[in-house]
């Protein structure tokens, strides 16, 4: 008799079938080809004619295969074959591995959507961070070779000069006589340039004015960075050899898309700015915005131009050595150190100091890589930036590992559901290392899918990051580059690994005897109270504590910071910048501008006082070379750094700063009367400790009389809110001409409702003057803060996204372990438990894990704050506020939480739960 069940085997194996279905397929169509068989061997057919009849039967297999439901057969790959322990090409496991995490990946589509869209919101939230660091710091300037460049500005001797705190770090700039100097006699540098940092002009359109930004820069400084014209070419060694002879202008990229729609005629077209008609010769590569990592000019310069376009800021600039306003920026030659350019540069400048002793004696030049100047025009260097960009980094870190050890706890969750699965593999023979790299190449996957969603994320924060910019072409653009690809794909990849190892270690490394023996149901909770998912869980509680307590930390400081006196009175202030020399006003002209103008405003029926200054409140910069009667100097470099204001009569009263001995300016204070000054209470008291400040004399930089000091104010806040104490000196606008000056109005009411009113009178005196650019003072403030206020807001944001992604853990964790408990839960009822105890058991065993995580958090949150003090406004690092704050949030997020599954656990019905025991 033939072997029918065999044969029957053999057609079925193709189709792939469950076990259970191909053993009953196998019976009933062996017992049909029997039956059959045995009809023909008796109507007469030989015994070879009945075989090949009845076999005839399974030639056509198409009708039982299109009746099979997909439950009916196996998965269509197998990565890991029962009992596979042979030893395969790596790339072929590979890619069966793959094949076989798609096939998994869609029988479960809501967990791999919640898998990705959780770490693609932390993976995007690294990218965005990174973004941001990769457009700062790793890759600011878009030029060749940049590891090339060093930056070179000036430096001292000795450290007797007394410098102003908040700029001490910054890099102070050299005379262009210097620079060219340096361009002469150096030996390090393939090639050596200059450049301003960016001055406001006026640029006539059209009947309009607009205020934009240029730089002055010598002709080769485009070819030692080593750039490109996007369009026409950059300046010839001509064009910067004779002083305003040559009226040309190069444009950044930003401003010839937004200013000038991307006219494909811009080379050639002009310019009029501060009444010069400029010809564009030139437009800059795309991003490149200068030496400067955040803000950049609209327009470059010939260095020669600069008296022309800028008669009294920068009159005589090209050949005082002691008016400083060009920093140095040069390309090393090959082989040459940072250490040998230092050296080399000294010596010129030590060179230089015996040469000019007036003006030299005691400095020097600095080598400084390139990053420094980079960040030049910030108070502190890139300190702050690197600190900011690190902090961020930890943070987002933080969100990443709160969002893995989500994934990780349902993975644990879902790994338990395929234990026995997995000990039947091992029982048959495949090894635990192979199964490991399947599990894992599963979590890779997922993390991979997840890098897609987290660019995507990443693209979207860098949009609203950087929209929050004011609207304008000189910002720099954040970079989604080769990099950040390249982070986001490690992270990603690393991501997968870190919350796929611990499921797949555990779920391969369980005994195989014990979980073939061990039924599939329980009837109770784990034994275990310290399991890996509750010391996950733990771990995300006490992160989530930490990022909420820092982000109500700054929020209350940034709430403080508005409640600080900075010296003025910003409500009801309001000022307006204008800059009547660059429309073409003389001298005599402007000053009767600033008087016309002064009065008019000053019958506004709303305005209370009127005056004018030549600095804006929290912009100041710090000029070296004050000197104090009665001091002696110790050399030609021992010079002090102040602030210098040069301010109109009523100015104290208006700007709300109080003078505190003395008298303000008055009429008498002439151009032709004695020259006077007022200082600062700090300025007073490091050099007149005892009093007896009225009546002395200082000299400031660039004046040869000494003044004399009428009046002392107090100290207030000149560049940065809440800075240490700076020198200041006020000097009355009559003896010190200036032909661009803010004007500061203060009104009786809400400054806003004065803003239109005041333009109108400006541009009714000056209908050539712009006067478009104001402020009240809440925006002085505001940016002030502006920095502060970003750092507070993605703190913030990243605070409640691993508020959120934590809450989500706590929930999944508690409804697993509802669903685990569902017979106990079932059996307690049934015994007579009321709802409420129920409701309390579960909610117990959840807050017991909130507890213990936010007691980690707390510590951790002290230790952070007290590393971060310094950077608070009037909050103390243990401020209970913020800690309170923080803990009623938790507190209720997490309640929320526990509650919804200890609810559902008071639904689950006794008699079905007794029935599954």
């Amino acid at each position: 008799m033939p072997d029918w069940k065999n044969l029957v085997r053999e057609r079925l194996e193709p189709l792939r079938l469950t076990a259970t279905k191909e053993s009953a397929l196998t019976e009933e169509l062996a017992q049909h080809l029997e039956d059959y068989y045995r009809e023909l061997r008796s109507g007469g057919a030989s015994e070879a004619e009945s075989y090949r009849e009845a076999r005839s039967e399974l030639d056509d297999m198409y009708p039982l295969q299109a009746g099979l439901e997909r439950s009916e057969r196996m998965p269509k790959y197998d990565a890991v074959p029962a009992g596979d322990i042979r030893r395969d090409n790596f790339m072929e496991d590979l890619w069966r591995d793959l094949r076989y995490a798609f096939c998994t990946m869609q029988k479960s589509p809501m967990f791999v959507l919640f898998v990705v869209l959780t770490l693609g919101l932390g993976i995007g939230a690294n990218t965005t961070v990174f973004s941001l660091i990769n457009t700062l710091i790793l890759n600011p300037l878009p030029v060749r070779n940049s590891s090339e460049l060093a930056a070179v500005a000036a430096g001292e001797t000795g450290s007797t000069s007394k410098s102003s705190p908040s700029k001490s770090s910054a890099p102070r700039p050299i005379s262009y006589a210097g620079l060219k100097d340096y361009q002469a006699r150096n030996e390090v540098f393939k090639s050596f340039a200059g450049y301003t940092s960016p001055r406001v002009v006026t640029w006539q359109a059209n009947e309009a004015s607009q205020r934009i930004f240029c730089e002055l820069v010598t002709d080769n400084y485009f070819a030692t960075l080593g750039l490109t014209p996007a369009r026409g070419r950059f300046f010839l060694p001509d064009e910067d050899r004779i002083p305003g002879a040559h009226a040309v202008a190069v444009v950044s990229f930003g401003a010839w898309q937004r200013r000038f729609g991307g006219a494909e005629d811009i080379v050639g077209k002009t310019l009029r700015l501060n009444n010069i008609v400029f010809t564009v010769i030139g437009v800059a590569p795309p991003a490149f915005i200068g030496v400067n990592a955040i803000f950049g000019p609209d327009v470059w310069i010939p260095a020669a131009m600069v008296d022309r376009l800028l008669p009294n800021e920068m009159h005589n600039a090209l050949s005082d050595r002691s008016r400083a306003i060009f920093l140095g920026v040069g390309r090393l030659n090959p082989g040459v150190t940072q250490a040998q350019a230092q050296a080399n540069l000294a010596k010129i400048a030590a060179d230089l100091a015996r040469e000019y002793r007036a003006t030299n004696e005691g400095q020097t030049a600095t080598v400084l890589p390139i990053r420094e100047a980079l960040f030049a025009s910030a108070s502190s260097g890139s300190t702050p930036i690197l600190f900011a960009s690190t902090g961020l980094l930890i943070v987002v870190g933080i969100v990443l590992l709160i969002a893995c050890s989500n994934v990780a706890n349902l993975l644990l969750a879902r790994s338990a559901a395929r234990q026995q699965e997995i000990a039947v593999r091992l029982a048959m023979g495949a090894s635990r290392r192979r199964l490991v790299r399947q599990l894992l190449t599963e979590s890779v996957l997922l993390g991979v899918l997840s890098g897609v969603v987290g660019l995507f994320i990443g693209y979207a924060g860098l949009r609203l990051l950087f929209g929050a910019l004011p609207a304008a072409a000189n910002f720099i653009t954040p970079k989604l580059d080769a990099t950040v690809f390249l982070f986001t794909l490690c992270i990603s990849v690393a991501t997968g690994f870190l919350f796929g190892a611990i499921p797949a270690f555990k779920a391969a490394g369980a005994s195989v005897a014990e979980t073939l023996k061990q039924e599939t149901r329980t009837t109770g909770r784990s034994r275990r109270r310290v399991t890996v998912g509750n010391v996950l869980l733990v771990g995300q509680i006490a992160f989530s504590f930490l990022l909420l307590v820092m982000a109500t930390l700054f929020l209350r400081s940034i709430g403080r910071a508005y409640e600080i006196d900075p010296g003025f009175q910003t409500a009801h202030l309001a000022i307006f910048m204008t800059y009547p020399g660059q429309a073409g006003y003389g001298k005599t002209q402007v000053r009767a501008f600033y008087k016309d103008a002064r009065e008019r405003v000053a019958g506004i029926p709303d305005v209370e006082s009127v005056s004018w200054a030549s600095n804006l409140p929290l912009w100041n910069k710090a000029v070296n070379g004050l000197q104090v009667e009665g001091r002696q100097q110790r050399s030609q470099a021992d010079k002090i750094t102040t602030i210098v204001n040069t301010v109109d009569r009523n100015y104290f009263e208006t700007a709300g700063v109080v003078l505190v001995r003395g008298r303000e300016f008055t009429d008498i204070d002439q151009e032709t009367s004695t020259p006077v000054a007022i200082v600062n209470e700090k300025l007073a008291h490091d050099y007149w400790p005892s009093g007896g400040a009225l009546g002395k004399r200082v000299q400031l930089p660039g004046e040869k009389q000494m003044r004399q000091i009428v009046g002392i104010a107090r100290t207030a806040n000149y560049s940065n809110w809440a800075e240490p104490p700076q020198l200041c000196v006020y000097v009355p606008l009559e003896q010190n001409y200036s032909d661009g000056m803010t004007l500061y109005v203060r009104s009786k009411a809400d400054p806003r409702k004065i803003l239109q009113p005041v333009e109108r009178e400006i541009r009714t005196v000056g209908p050539q003057i712009l006067a478009s650019d104001s402020r009240t003072g809440r925006e002085i403030v505001d940016g002030g803060l502006f920095q502060a206020k970003m750092g507070v807001a993605l703190l913030s944001v990243f605070g409640v996204l691993a508020l959120g992604l934590a809450s989500v853990g706590l929930y999944g964790i508690m409804a697993y372990s509802v669903n685990q408990r569902k017979r106990e839960i079932g059996l307690r009822m049934a015994l007579g438990a009321a709802q409420s105890s129920v409701v309390r058991l579960v909610l117990k065993q959840g807050m017991s894990l909130v507890m213990t995580g936010m007691l980690v958090g707390l510590v951790a949150a002290l230790l952070a704050g007290r590393l971060l003090s310094r950077m608070l406004y009037g909050v103390s690092a243990a401020d209970p506020i913020s800690v309170v704050g923080a803990v009623s949030v938790l507190l209720a997020v997490a309640l929320l939480a526990c509650y919804l599954p200890a609810h559902w656990a008071t639904r689950v019905d006794p008699l079905k739960a007794l029935r599954e025991i």
